[in-house]
Formats: C-alpha cells, sequence, structure tokens
C-alpha cells in the first residue's frame, strides 16, 4: 500500500521529522542486506510537510514542501489563527486533495499550539475520509494549566477535537499536560523525546505491516478504525543476544512499555486492535508477548479487547512489539475504505499487468438492470407461443458478479448467500486475477462457504504448481515444503522471478482466505521434469 504521512504546521512537521529519520534510518540498513526489499519499502512511504509558512520549510528537500495558501498569507504564516489556515487550505484545495489521493493510507500529525495545526488537521483528516482513504490523526492539545499556550488557543485546540468525536474519526490525541511530572521534572527536550518516541517507534511497526497487508485483512482494518473514540500507539523494545531468545523479563517489560502510556487521552477499554511483533524468535516468544500483553491491559472473560496479530517481518533492529490500541465505544460497521488503488500490481507478473480494471468494465444490460435494482417483467403467459429460452443469468461472468457485490449490489449479495448453484462460470485466470486485488479480498467473506469452496476447487484442477527451489535462510527448500507461515516470510524478504513470485503469491492468498491446510491441495510438479505447464505459465498462455 501506498503510505502518506503527512504533518500539519510546525510542530507536526517536527514530530513527522523524528518519524522520517527513524524511517530513513531502517531503509538504509535494510538497503545493505536487501537493496531490492529496501527499495520497495522506500518506494511505499511518501513524507509531505504542509504549513503555511515557507520559511519553517526552508530545511526540508523541495518535493516534500506543501506550502499552502500563498495569497491568503503571503507565504508568513496563519498568524496564530485557525481560520486563516482554513482559508488558507481552501485556497490550494486542489492540489493537496490531487496529494491524499495518490495514497491509500494517511497518517496526518499536527498540533494544537497555533493555528495551522488547529485549523487544518480535521479538515484534511475530512478530505481522506471522503476519498475512502484510511486516515490515522495524531493530535497533540497543548497544556493551558502549565502556560504553553493562553486560553483562546486551547479552545480552538479542543474545538478541533470536538470536530474529530462529532464526525466519528478516530485519532491519537496526546495531552502535553501530562509531560509534566512533579515527582521528576525534566527538561522540554527530553520530555518531548520521551513523547515523540512512542510515536515514532510505533509508527515504524505500524508502517511495516500496512504498507504490505499480507498479513491484515483489510476488511479487520476497516472495522478497527470504525466509529468515534481514541486511538493509542505503544511501543516497547526487546533486545535478544544475537541468536538468541529474550528471556522472560524482557518480554514482561516490553509488553508493559507498550501497554503503559500516560501521555495518551484513552478512557475506555481497548477494543479491537492491531499487535505487531518484530524479531527474529521463536513462535513461544510471540506467545509470550501476546499473553504479557493481555495481563498488562487487564483483560478477563469480559473484555472486549479483540487483538488482531501481525509480524512486521524484515525490520532491522531495534525490535520489539507496537500496538495499535482502539477504544472499545460498541459495534460499529465497517468503514468504507477504498482499497482498489493498489490493484495488485506489486504481486501481479508482468504480462498481466496493465489489464481492464473492475472499474473500466462496462456493465451488461443485464448487469445494469441488477445494479439498478430492477429487472424486466416476465411476458404475461397468454403472449407465450413457444418454450421460452432460459433466463440467462444476472451476471455474464464472475469478475461482473465480484464487481457488483463490491458496489453492495442487492441482487450479487443474494446470490453470493445463496450457495453457489447459479450459472456463473468461473474462469481460473479471472479469479486468479481478481484475487491479487485489494478490493476482492476485502468481499470475499461476503461468499457463501459453497461459493468459496466451489473457488477454491477451480484454482485446485486449473493447473499444477512447479516445485521451485527457494532459499529460506541458509536452506534450500522446495515449495511444497515450507508451511504457510515459511511462505509468507520469503515473499516478505525475497523478490523472485515473475513466475516463481506468481506460484508463490498464489498459495500464500490461498493460505490465508482457505487456510494453511489448503495449500497442500495443490498438485506440485518437479519445477525442471514436469509434464504440462505451471500454474503460471498456463495463465499465462492465455495472453499469447
Amino acid at each position: 500500500m501506498h503510505i502518506l504521512l503527512l504533518s500539519a504546521g510546525g510542530g507536526g512537521g517536527n514530530i513527522l521529522r523524528s518519524v522520517k529519520a527513524t524511517f530513513r534510518r531502517d531503509v538504509a540498513v535494510t538497503q545493505k542486506s536487501d537493496p531490492r526489499y529496501a527499495e520497495r519499502l522506500r518506494r511505499a512511504v511518501t513524507t509531505r510537510f504542509l504549513d503555511t509558512n515557507e520559511f519553517a520549510l526552508s530545511d526540508l528537500p523541495k518535493d516534500e514542501r506543501v506550502l499552502i495558501g500563498a495569497r491568503t498569507t503571503g507565504r508568513l504564516g496563519a498568524r496564530h489563527d485557525p481560520d486563516v489556515a482554513v482559508q488558507a487550505l481552501h485556497e490550494s484545495w486542489g492540489s493537496v486533495e490531487a496529494l491524499i489521493s495518490r495514497h491509500s493510507i494517511i497518517i496526518l500529525v499536527g498540533t494544537g499550539g497555533k493555528g495551522t495545526g488547529s485549523g487544518t488537521m480535521f479538515p484534511l483528516a475530512q478530505m481522506a475520509r471522503q476519498q475512502k482513504k484510511l486516515v490515522i490523526p495524531i493530535f497533540v492539545r497543548p497544556s493551558f494549566e502549565r502556560h504553553e499556550v493562553d486560553k483562546r488557543h486551547y479552545d480552538n485546540a479542543a474545538s478541533a477535537v470536538d470536530r474529530f468525536d462529532a464526525a466519528g474519526i478516530r485519532l491519537i490525541e496526546i495531552l502535553n499536560d501530562r509531560g509534566y511530572a512533579e515527582h521528576d521534572p525534566q527538561p522540554q527536550p527530553v520530555v518531548w523525546e520521551r513523547m515523540n518516541l512512542p510515536i515514532a517507534r510505533g509508527l515504524r511497526g505500524l508502517i511495516y505491516v500496512l504498507w504490505d497487508l499480507s498479513q491484515v485483512d483489510p476488511s479487520d482494518l476497516s472495522v478497527l478504525f470504525a466509529g468515534g473514540g481514541r486511538l493509542r500507539i505503544g511501543y516497547g523494545e526487546i533486545d535478544p543476544p544475537d541468536g538468541g531468545e529474550p528471556s522472560d523479563a524482557q518480554v514482561e517489560l516490553a509488553a508493559r512499555q507498550c501497554c503503559d502510556n500516560p501521555y495518551y487521552a484513552f478512557r475506555q477499554p481497548a477494543g479491537t486492535s492491531l499487535v505487531c511483533i518484530q524479531g527474529d524468535w521463536s513462535n513461544l516468544v510471540d506467545a509470550k508477548i501476546k499473553g504479557g500483553l493481555a495481563a498488562a491491559m487487564g483483560v478477563d472473560a469480559s473484555s472486549p479487547y479483540s487483538p488482531l496479530y501481525a509480524r512486521a517481518v524484515g525490520l532491522p533492529r531495534p525490535w520489539g512489539v507496537t500496538a495499535l490500541f482502539a477504544e472499545y465505544t460498541g459495534t460499529h460497521p465497517p468503514l468504507d475504505v477504498d482499497w482498489s488503488l493498489e490493484r495488485g500490481a506489486r504481486t501481479l507478473p508482468n504480462a498481466l499487468r496493465g489489464t481492464v480494471e473492475p472499474t473500466a468494465i462496462q456493465a451488461t444490460p443485464a448487469v445494469a438492470a441488477a445494479q439498478a435494482g430492477s429487472f424486466p417483467e416476465p411476458e404475461p403467459e397468454h403472449q407465450i407461443v413457444a418454450t421460452p429460452k432460459p433466463e440467462p443469468p444476472p451476471f455474464a461472468t464472475f469478475w461482473e458478479f465480484a464487481v457488483a457485490l463490491n458496489h453492495s449490489n442487492p441482487a450479487a449479495l443474494a446470490l453470493a448467500g445463496n450457495g453457489a448453484a447459479a450459472d456463473v462460470p468461473i474462469d481460473p485466470i479471472e479469479l486468479r486475477r481478481l484475487l491479487g486485488t485489494i478490493w476482492f479480498r476485502s468481499v470475499l467473506t461476503r461468499f457463501s462457504r459453497d461459493w468459496r469452496d466451489r473457488m477454491l476447487e477451480t484454482l485446485i484442477a486449473s493447473a499444477a504448481i512447479a516445485d521451485h527451489t527457494v532459499k529460506f535462510g541458509r536452506k534450500t527448500m522446495h515449495l511444497r515444503e515450507l508451511s504457510y507461515e515459511q511462505l509468507q516470510e520469503i515473499r516478505a524478504r525475497t523478490v523472485l522471478p515473475d513466475d516463481e513470485q506468481g506460484d508463490l503469491d498464489l498459495l500464500i492468498t490461498v493460505g490465508r482466505f482457505w487456510g494453511p491446510e489448503a495449500v497442500k491441495r495443490f498438485q506440485f510438479v518437479a519445477a525442471a521434469e514436469r509434464s504440462g505447464p505451471s500454474m503460471m505459465e498456463s495463465l499465462l498462455d492465455r495472453f499469447r
């Protein structure tokens, strides 16, 4: 996925600089061991600094500067006035909207100390929501009691937070008041580092999971961010010796640090949350981390805590655990997020790229009628003079059916839930292409079990899979020997030739949606001796 890290105003820019420095260090370290993976990671994340003050952007690369409202502000800032910042944003609305449209996930960072952050954070989040993007706002509320800002500017910041709540947009709200500790007074830079480090380290772990989405269903993320309330990022470092396992004490400390962050506004118990584990250790350690988080969160039988687990594969040291906790504020319908922006381009082989996308398909008259919710009335009985031809299916192809289901078409929803007896052919190459798109994966759960079984049987029966040899650690192994988890790790760490990558992606997708055991149902044929084409070759033959 394409991730945009966008700051609003000077305070947000300072935080984003810390996040950017951490991310650039990771890319530099990864470059030494795996240049291809580092380049893919670098391209996936974009940093942009939005401001009304040209001088505040002068130390940044030109392509990272987003100056708004040049005529409104004279390039000299919003004069600590959120209303002026809003006017500046409206002046540059088109260019900012175009920037957001090119990314799937928008992480906004701003503070309420002056004018630009208070004035633009909510309109920017609302703009992203209107474009059906997944938006994660991070907003710092300044301290009035400690005289960081006057009452007017504090009220402006509070008003911005209220607008998020009224719109039902979850946000990470950081309270500067809690950075002042009477029992442990520290210089301001030390306090800022304490508050910024969990954000930078937390976003670091999340980025490694969100940019790929191979381990988290988009539909789960649509639920995680639905409804109002607060989010909270947590991070705990785990530094085991090289080649060794972390101790129980290290795991326990990291779990407590991840769950215990006093700077966030977070009042309700945690509900659906995303836990990202980083580190080259055994699954026993993963289990201890999960248990430690549950204990630190006070989870019991009545707790609404529902974690989604993922591993940030390929992340260099420092390792640890990152969590994005969401307040439980009830049951909410999932967000309507447009995951189709990516269109599966990274996982499709070159020969399949550039083909017609779902939005470009011209609907047949039958499909158009179904999408309109109306069908032709049958002829009156007295006019039937011959045996009528059977009615054509409402969807001529499985692709058309899937597109209509993605649009929540009533006829498609009914058909998806009524078994798989309908006369809608499933073409294996069409199904393979669909499985490579984010939007189709997000609606796959709407199909009945019969439909899903029929899809799996179509994939298994279509062709054999070449039993490629791949590197796993220091070993050379065949695809048939690898577990589902090992296949995922190879995909995250290695760039393979197109035919091998295509077969690997298919196995991972099948394991993800039909279970790891389904992977073993495929027929594997020796790559150098197979008598028939591989799965990828069979599909590519259709384009020759």
